[in-house]
């Protein structure tokens, strides 16, 4: 609780120094940590991606259907990709919302 009345204080103190509400101010910071993580996400999945030459789950799939790699080899990544894509999906959904 002691937590929660200092924080919002701090915000109230930084809203006012930057001349905003503090709604505005937590829109701004929701939105600022959102992009951060997509971004975060978006190198991760490039990163793995290019493990297989690829740069999408959907690339990776094509691998797999066309058996250009084995499944056992490229599975936990594959699936990896696969979650992050879909939390990346969400996060940016999110973000459209802001």
């Amino acid at each position: 609780m002691k937590g929660r009345i200092l924080m919002s204080v701090v915000l109230e103190e930084a809203a006012e120094m930057l001349r905003m509400t503090t709604s505005e101010l937590e829109r701004q910071g929701l939105k600022a940590f959102l992009e951060k993580e997509l971004r975060t996400i978006r190198v991760e999945i490039l990163t793995i991606c290019q493990k297989y030459g690829v740069n999408s789950w959907d690339e990776m799939n094509e691998l797999i259907v066309h058996d250009a790699v084995d499944e056992g080899q490229i599975l936990n990544d594959f699936q990896r990709v696969d979650h992050l894509t879909a939390k990346a999906n969400r996060i940016q959904e999110l973000l459209g919302r802001v």
